[in-house]
C-alpha cells in the first residue's frame, strides 16, 4: 500500500520524537518528507526543527536489560524546577485560575507565558467536520459489531493560558465540539476538555513540550472509562518511575543558530516524565520503524532520556505494538493514536485483554481487516485537536482503513 507521511505533532518538528520511536523514519522518501514540511510551513508559518533520535543500539540493549527505572524522588541538577512541578501537581486548580501579572511573549514561534511554552491553535470548523467524517468511516467499515470511540485532546494553550491570550488563536473547544457533533455514524465521543480544565492547577501538561503528562492522560482515561462502562485503575495502587531533565519539542524550537542554548526559562527548569508501571502486562511486541520483524519489549522504554524522554510511553510512535495482559474481560481494544495516545495507552492495559496500538502515519496494513480478523471489540481513536485539524493526519487514517 502506498503510504504518505504526516506532518505530525508539532510545527516544530517531525511527527514524533525521532520521527517515530527510536529508529526514526527509515525508508521514507525524502521527496515526501520535503513536500510535507513545505506544506506545513505554508499552512502554519511554523518552523520545522528536525528531531532526530540517536539512541545507540548498544546503549539501548544495556539499559533495557536493567529493567524499569527505580522509583526516585524528583531531585536532579534541575531540582528547583522539578520540586516546583511536584508541588504544582498537588495545588488546587483555583490557584492557577487567577490571572498572574505576567506578560506573554514569543520566542521564535513558541509562545511563552509564566515559564511555559505553548503552541497556539488554529484549527477550523471545516477541518473539524472533515476529521469527523474520517472517524465515521472507521465505524461504517466495522459495522455494529465493534464499538468506536473518538477522543480529541485539547492542547496546553487552551487549558493553561489566560483568556486575554486565547483571543490570539482559534477556539479549540469549539473545534472539538464541532468534531463531536459532526459524526455521520454512531461514533461515541469522549469529552475530556472539561476534565483537563478542572485539573489545570496540576502538572497535566509539560512546560517544554506539546504533549500532556501521564497525569493529564490519566484524567482523560477516567473520562473514557466512564463512557465505556469500565472501572478506571487507581493511581494509588501503581508504582511509578521518573525520567528527569526532559526538554521537549517546544524547547528545541527555541534553539537556533543564533541562540543554540534555547529559551532560558525552559532551560532553567526541565520537565520530568513520570510513568506508571502496569502490573497486568503479559507481553508486548513492537514493530519499530525501520524494522521488518517485531520484537518483544517492555511496555515502557525506561532508557529514554533527554529531549526524547516522552518516547518512554509505549516506545514513541511506531507502526504498531501488540500488548497482551492477564485480564479476563472479554474485550480487546485497537488504539489508533498520535503522541497524546502514547501516554494514555499504558492505563488502558488495565481494562482489556489485548491492545493493538497503531500509529497511522507509519502503519502500512489494513486496520479494518486486522480488527475483524482478530475479533477486536473496541476501537479508540485519539488525536490532539492540532492533529485533528491537519489534512495529512486525516489522509493517514484513511490510508489504513481502505
Amino acid at each position: 500500500m502506498s503510504r504518505r507521511s504526516s506532518f505530525g505533532y508539532s510545527s516544530y518538528g517531525t511527527r514524533s520524537y525521532g520521527s517515530g520511536g527510536y529508529n526514526g523514519g527509515q525508508g521514507r522518501s525524502s521527496k515526501i518528507r520535503k513536500a510535507v514540511i513545505a506544506a506545513a510551513c505554508v499552512a502554519f508559518a511554523g518552523i520545522a526543527v528536525g528531531v532526530v533520535c540517536a539512541v545507540v543500539a548498544g546503549s539501548r540493549s544495556a539499559r533495557t536489560a536493567e529493567g524499569s527505572i527505580e522509583e526516585q524522588s524528583v531531585q536532579s541538577s534541575a531540582e528547583v524546577s522539578e520540586a516546583k512541578q511536584s508541588s504544582v501537581q498537588e495545588s488546587p486548580a483555583e490557584e492557577l485560575s487567577k490571572e498572574k501579572d505576567v506578560e506573554g511573549y514569543y520566542d521564535g514561534n513558541v509562545f511563552m507565558y509564566d515559564g511555559s511554552g505553548y503552541e497556539l491553535f488554529y484549527g477550523t470548523k471545516s477541518a473539524a467536520k472533515n476529521y469527523a467524517a474520517v472517524v465515521s468511516n472507521i465505524k461504517k467499515a466495522l459495522g455494529n459489531g465493534v464499538r468506536v470511540y473518538n477522543m480529541v485532546a485539547p492542547g496546553h494553550a487552551s487549558v493553561g493560558l489566560p483568556e486575554k491570550y486565547l483571543k490570539e488563536m482559534n477556539d479549540e473547544k469549539e473545534f472539538i465540539d464541532t468534531v463531536y457533533s459532526s459524526y455521520s455514524d454512531e461514533v461515541i465521543p469522549i469529552a475530556v476538555y472539561d476534565a483537563e480544565i478542572k485539573h489545570k492547577g496540576e502538572y497535566t501538561y509539560f512546560r517544554s513540550d506539546i504533549n500532556w503528562t501521564a497525569l493529564g492522560a490519566y484524567y482523560a482515561y477516567q473520562q473514557f472509562c466512564a463512557k465505556a462502562g469500565l472501572e478506571a485503575v487507581s493511581l494509588d495502587g501503581l508504582s511509578k518511575g521518573n525520567i528527569t531533565g526532559f526538554n521537549g519539542m517546544l524547547f528545541a524550537a527555541t534553539q537556533t543558530v543564533e541562540d543554540p542554548e534555547g529559551n532560558k526559562e525552559l532551560a532553567a527548569m526541565p520537565d520530568t516524565v513520570v510513568y506508571y508501571n502496569m502490573p497486568c502486562i503479559q507481553s508486548c511486541y513492537l514493530l519499530e520503524n525501520g524494522d521488518t520483524e517485531e520484537k518483544e519489549v517492555p511496555l515502557i522504554a525506561t532508557f529514554a532520556e533527554g529531549r526524547y524522554a516522552y518516547s518512554a510511553f509505549v516506545w514513541g510512535d511506531n507502526p504498531y505494538m501488540r500488548v497482551k495482559t492477564d485480564n479476563k474481560t472479554g474485550r480487546k481494544l485497537c488504539l489508533i493514536k498520535d503522541t497524546y495516545g502514547s501516554a494514555l495507552a499504558p492505563f488502558l492495559t488495565a481494562n482489556y485483554d489485548e491492545i493493538f496500538i497503531v500509529d497511522p502515519a507509519y502503519y502500512s496494513g489494513n486496520i479494518i481487516e486486522y480488527i475483524q480478523k482478530n475479533k477486536y471489540t473496541d476501537v479508540l481513536v485519539v488525536n490532539s485537536a492540532k492533529n485533528a485539524g491537519i489534512q495529512n493526519r486525516a489522509d493517514d487514517i484513511m490510508s489504513i482503513i481502505k
